[in-house]
């Protein structure tokens, strides 16, 4: 929770009244740390562990942000929160911070020198972004603007929230890939899986096509709303949380558990994830531009090409990956990014509708986009058979060409800001360690994040890193046990992850100048 706030009275008395001086507290949180840091939690199944490497428990520490009140809320222990990170970089917990528009220089400037350090502390959250969405879905506005950090990206209000409950993970890479083999996919031979949308060489337009993709699209998410809704009916049948409830207001104010639909006064959250964004809007744009509107290619050639992962097919692969791509500031790309978050957001309200509880499209995906690229096949973007989808609301690998100002506008420009059933776009941007040197480059962090700030963008974390200090560790992890990198919305051990994973993080573009 929100520690630099309920435990600053404590730590101001004991200041004040010569009890404490502030090195020693920053030694008391250090061995809080390290007390946090050694729980381990394991997986009973191959598939967890795959969905979430690194060994993460979540513990989010929040800092910064505004009071209950509105007004700016760092102190002095924000600051020593800080600063004990760059010193004593553990894994764990992890350390959040939330940015408003009016938030102090000085902050900023700590922040970005702990962001400069390369564990990839502290992630971002967005008040500009937050407070709003959940004041404008019921909760009270100064509850909202008191809103602490939970998971990757997630924000909880302790007492408003009832349960907040993760919907199934929607890997609309396959909607694509079903689009293309009539609603079949390589990985399962002819084994019907979505729907027969129909031959995709008769298609005779782009608004063809991309019906048929809405359909595999909406179909899959459908599927899924349908599952949550048993989910949700059986789960206070089976499912009881005596300890949290009592330490919930509006549980004990009208004497139900904390699992129960729709406790008086509170707001109930349902989310799914998006999972592969980047490459079917990439893969989207590519057929749109090269097939339907250029001509450069057949949609022939784009399936013959997939279907042998482009071996044979080098100069396709090439054409396909020069396309417009997510990720550059490119309207062309991000107008079809934002047509796709539109129409999942309008399907996402139907649910609300109908279930009565906020059900809202993120773009979370731990690291499952690596497991979830594992039965996707080559796809029209270029991207190889069976390797990881792109993450989060991130671009495609090695997509993102025009520097990290270009990714936080794509995102600005694909989201469909007059909707609410939105919530967390997780967002990882890589640079190198030489282009953020110095007093220099500390500004243009301040600087990156006061845009990102601006644009009301959820959320933003660092990797500062370069690819051949990634690469060594891979051959010699023993000399690089300590290498914390960023992966979803938490920090681990690069050496502790495993090969697929850690090519995804040594293939997301490195951003050498901005």
């Amino acid at each position: 929770g929100r520690m630099d706030q309920y435990l600053y009275p404590f730590y101001k008395k004991d200041i004040e009244e010569g009890r404490l001086t502030r090195e020693q507290a920053k030694e008391l949180l250090e061995c809080m740390w390290v007390d946090m840091a050694q729980f381990i939690d394991l997986y009973i199944n191959p598939t967890g562990v795959e969905f979430q490497e690194g060994y993460a428990h979540w513990e989010a520490v929040t800092i910064g942000g505004q009071t209950r009140e509105g007004e700016d809320a760092t102190n002095d222990l924000t600051y020593l929160f800080l600063e004990s990170k760059r010193e004593f970089p553990l894994n764990y917990p992890d350390l959040a911070a939330r940015i408003h528009s009016r938030s102090p220089e000085r902050f900023l400037y700590e922040v970005a020198l702990t962001v400069k350090d390369g564990s990839g502390f502290p992630k971002l959250i967005n008040d500009e972004e937050v407070v709003f969405l959940n004041t404008i879905k019921g909760c009270p506005v100064d509850e909202a603007l008191d809103y602490a950090v939970s998971g990757c990206t997630e924000t909880r209000m302790p007492n408003r929230d009832t349960y907040t409950s993760g919907c199934v993970y929607v890997n609309f890479a396959t909607a694509l890939e079903m689009t293309l083999y009539n609603g079949r996919m390589l990985h399962y031979g002819d084994e019907l899986i979505g729907l027969e949308t129909g031959d995709p060489l008769k298609f005779k337009s782009w608004e063809e096509f991309y019906e048929a993709y809405k359909a595999q699209h909406l179909n899959l998410l459908r599927k899924a709303f349908q599952q949550q809704h048993v989910v949700d009916k059986l789960r206070p049948q089976h499912f009881a949380a005596p300890f949290s409830s009592v330490l919930h207001d509006l549980c004990m104010e009208n004497m139900l558990d904390l699992h129960t639909e729709k406790i008086p006064g509170g707001v109930d959250y349902s989310y799914f994830e998006f999972l592969g964004y980047g490459t079917v809007v990439d893969s989207l744009a590519a057929i749109k531009k090269l097939v339907f509107e250029d001509g450069k290619l057949s949609l022939k050639e784009v399936i013959d090409a997939c279907k042998a992962d482009f071996k044979g097919y080098e100069p396709v692969r090439e054409m396909l990956r020069n396309a417009p791509c997510y990720g550059n500031n490119d309207s062309y790309a991000d107008s079809i990014a934002k047509d796709v978050d539109r129409f999942t957001q309008v399907e996402a309200e139907k649910s609300t509708r109908e279930r009565g509880v906020h059900v809202d499209v993120r773009y979370v995906p731990i690291t499952s986009h690596v497991p979830f690229g594992k039965v996707v096949s080559a796809t029209p973007n270029g991207r190889h058979a069976w390797t990881a989808l792109s993450d989060g609301s991130s671009a495609s690998h090695g997509a993102d060409k025009n520097g990290p100002t270009a990714v936080l506008l794509s995102n600005y420009h694909s989201k469909n800001y007059g909707m609410i059933n939105r919530a967390s776009r997780l967002l990882n941007i890589k640079l190198s360690p030489k282009c953020v040197e110095g007093e220099e480059g500390t500004e243009k962090i301040i600087n990156l994040i006061r845009t990102w700030c601006d644009l009301k963008l959820w959320h933003l974390q660092f990797n500062i890193v370069n690819r051949q200090t990634l690469l060594n560790a891979q051959k010699e992890p023993d000399n690089y046990r300590s290498l914390l990198v960023r992966i979803a919305g938490y920090s681990a051990y690069f050496c502790d992850l495993s090969r697929d994973l850690q090519n995804d993080i040594i293939d997301r573009t490195e951003h050498s100048a901005f």
